[in-house]
């Protein structure tokens, strides 16, 4: 037989249940706290954007143009058009001076914020609904537009984690 080892002699057995059950709950716990502060830090940077929106003039009729809301990967801020105010020509990848100016709020607030960003491209639903395949260089071309204004701005390229063009196929209503 084998002797026993000093954990069996003690009485505890090697796999610690009781502590398990603690570094468990720390686990959790840390993990609140930590989305506890990530959420904090969006919801700052979120109103950070919408009041430097509000403080200059230039902006404040843009700010219609901007949504800004909370996804379960980080904060989400979507640059869309209004009607009668398109970020883009039709057919055009790069934007308007409206939505550089956008961009430009935009990148001072990314630079805030510690997480890497997305930037995805759209294009609009075509009369008869289809997809062009056109449609999806453009919004790919758009994307990337976005990305060399943002990293023009301050962005650091290490920063973008991802850039794509979404055609048509992802409408925002």
């Amino acid at each position: 037989p084998e002797s026993p080892t000093d954990a069996q002699v003690s009485g505890q057995s090697d796999s610690k249940p009781g502590s398990t059950d603690l570094e468990t709950a720390s686990e959790q716990a840390l993990r609140r706290e930590l989305q506890g502060r990530e959420d904090a830090a969006f919801a700052s940077a979120a109103q950070s954007l919408r009041q430097a929106l509000q403080d200059m003039p230039e902006l404040a009729e843009l700010s219609k143009q901007i949504l800004i809301d909370q996804t379960p990967e980080g904060l989400r801020i979507q640059l869309v058009d209004q009607e009668g105010r398109s970020m883009f020509k039709d057919g055009a990848a790069m934007p308007n001076d409206r939505a550089r100016i956008l961009l430009r709020a935009v990148s001072r607030i990314i630079n805030q914020l510690p997480n890497r960003i997305s930037i995805s491209g759209h294009t609009s639903i075509s009369p008869d609904g289809r997809t062009q395949s056109s449609d999806w260089a453009l919004s790919s071309a758009r994307a990337d537009v976005a990305r060399q204004l943002l990293q023009g701005a301050g962005v650091s390229p290490d920063r973008v984690y991802q850039v794509a063009g979404k055609a048509n196929s992802d409408p925002l209503y």
